[in-house]
Formats: structure tokens, sequence, C-alpha cells
């Protein structure tokens, strides 16, 4: 908590930025709202999209980058795509990093003109890994190659893979950040429509359905002969059985799969380090892919973070 004489003067803030795909355009209206506040961030830590706006705003490139992405169309975003190749992930990463270096330069970690911490997961040792120095576009490619859907980026012997599968919001890193409170930003926030069975997709990027033709010859008879079973044992049972939803895609199954851990992984690393405020942007504010969307979604995190910060200026202050 904030204490009154705290509350009298400019805040120092550390930033705890969160994966979540697009949703991380929320970062940058959290972060004007801060500014508009005349609050001081002098340390970040980002997972994933976290990493890249994080990045992009300790190394002064952030409002220039904003420029871009509000001005993309559904179209500009699928000429960013890249088919990935040899099974390791459906898409490759390579165009979208290239405008990013853009508005990003060559800076080194080191560099920057206050702490910055990208977090990835190698897959070989399976451990979390900590970007404080190097270059920083290369932490930010590690950090963002979601399990499947992004090839993940070799460095040093390491296959990096997306921060948020072991620290979806990290606010460890921020521990040794002096700074009057930390501010953490989770993508993963409360729904704002009561989830449904099958996702509606209006309007957003779907990713093709990828179909495996060699798994029918193995998988079908042995499911026909499951079925005849069935059929005989228990008839009632057979009547009572749903089918599932089939507008589920590959990839809508490994987006789910993934919200669902990193939430559970998310829960048990606030409570160890839990931070002064966090601001939650809804996990259906839009689908994980759907980069086409910026100016709806930082006006969103500029929402959400005005009523959070609100709310924390009219609560009581601490005494020390």
């Amino acid at each position: 908590m904030v204490s009154n004489e705290q509350k009298d003067k400019p805040r120092k803030i550390a930033l705890a930025l969160g994966s979540g795909g697009a949703r991380g355009y929320a970062h940058i209206g959290v972060i004007e709202e801060i500014e508009a506040r005349g609050w001081e961030v002098v340390g970040v830590a980002g997972s994933s999209m976290g990493a890249v706006i994080g990045g992009l705003y300790v190394a002064g490139g952030m409002e220039s980058y904003r420029d871009w992405v509000v001005g993309l169309g559904r179209r500009d975003v699928m000429r960013l795509v890249e088919p990935g190749m040899g099974g390791a992930g459906l898409l490759r990463a390579s165009k979208v990093m290239s405008q990013v270096s853009k508005h990003l330069g060559d800076l080194n970690i080191e560099d920057a003109r206050m702490p910055y911490t990208a977090i990835a997961v190698d897959l070989v040792s399976e451990r979390e890994i900590w970007f404080t120095s190097g270059p920083m576009i290369e932490a930010m490619r590690g950090s963002i190659a979601i399990p499947s859907v992004f090839t993940p980026h070799v460095k040093d012997g390491m296959v990096l893979a997306d921060g948020g599968l072991l620290n979806p919001v990290p606010v460890a890193p921020l521990a040794n950040v002096h700074a009057d409170a930390i501010i953490a930003v989770n993508l993963s926030g409360a729904p704002m429509t009561r989830p449904s069975a099958v996702p509606d997709n209006a309007g957003g990027l779907r990713m093709p359905r990828f179909r495996f033709p060699a798994l029918p010859h193995v998988i079908e008879p042995a499911v026909h002969a499951l079925v005849q079973s069935l059929d005989r044992s228990d008839d009632d049972a057979k009547s009572s059985v749903k089918p599932a939803p089939l507008d589920l895609s590959t990839f809508e199954i490994v987006d789910r799969s993934l919200h669902l851990m990193q939430d559970t992984v998310m829960r048990y690393r606030l409570a160890g380090y839990p931070p002064d405020v966090q601001v939650d942007i809804p996990l259906d504010a839009c689908g994980t892919l759907d980069f086409h969307r910026a100016k709806e979604l930082i006006a969103l995190g500029r929402d959400r973070a005005r009523a959070t910060f609100d709310a924390w200026d009219e609560a009581p202050a601490s005494s020390g």
C-alpha cells in the first residue's frame, strides 16, 4: 500500500506486463494512463507480448510502434504471417520481428534507460530464462514463441518458447527495482461475457484447420469398433451422450489449453510475489491473433487502468 507521503508526490512504478497475444496491445493503454498521471516507470519485466511492449517502451520506440499498429487491417496482419517450416510451429515470426526492430533499433538490454527483463522458457533445460542483457530483439523473439503456433527461437543451445508458460505475469524480476509500487497487468482477466463451448470468431482472424490425412486410417477403425461395442452393451448410455463441439480448430484447442495452464501458473506465482496493484484485461477482449484490433485494445487498456488506478487512489493509505 502507498503511504500518504507517497501519494503527495509522483510515484515510481515498476511494471510487470503479462502474456496474452494481441491483448498485449492493452499494455500500451496502461502505460499511457500511467504517464498521464505523472508517474514514473523505473523498471519493466514482461512475458511474450508484454516483453515486446515493455521493450519498446524502455527503448523509446513505443509511440512510433503504436502509430504503426493502429493502422493495421486484417490483410496487413495476414501479410506478416509466414507458414512455419519443419513442424516446430505453424507460423514464423521473422517478418513481425523485422517490423518491431524498426521501432526498437539495435539496443542492448543493458544500455536501456531503465532495468528490463524479458522472460522466456528453455525447452531443453525445462527452466525459466531471464534476459537482462544482450540484444533486446533476440530476448523478445524468444519470449513470444507460443508453443505450436510460433516456431521457437534457438539461441546458445537453448530452444526458447513463450515466457508465459512458466511466468505469465513476471513480478519476481522487479524485486530489486527501487519503486514505490509494482503494477501488474494480467491479460487473462475475467471474461466480459459468459464463455461458450464454441467460440464466436466473427470478425476475428481464424486459423486454418490443419488436417492430418494419415491419422484417420489408424483411428477411424478403432473408433468404429468402440462405438459398435457401446451400441451393443448400453443403448441408454448411447442416447445420453452429446456430441462434442466440432467447431474448434487445432489452434483454438491449443490456445484454450494454454490459457487454462497459464491461469493456474499465474495464480501460484502471484501468490508468492503479489503486486501492489493489478490491472485485469478480460480474456475474451479479443482472440490471441487479432492483431488488427490495436486501437480498441489500447483504449480498453487505458480504460481498465484508469478505473483500477482511481480505486487505488481512493483506498485508505498506509501510515508506513
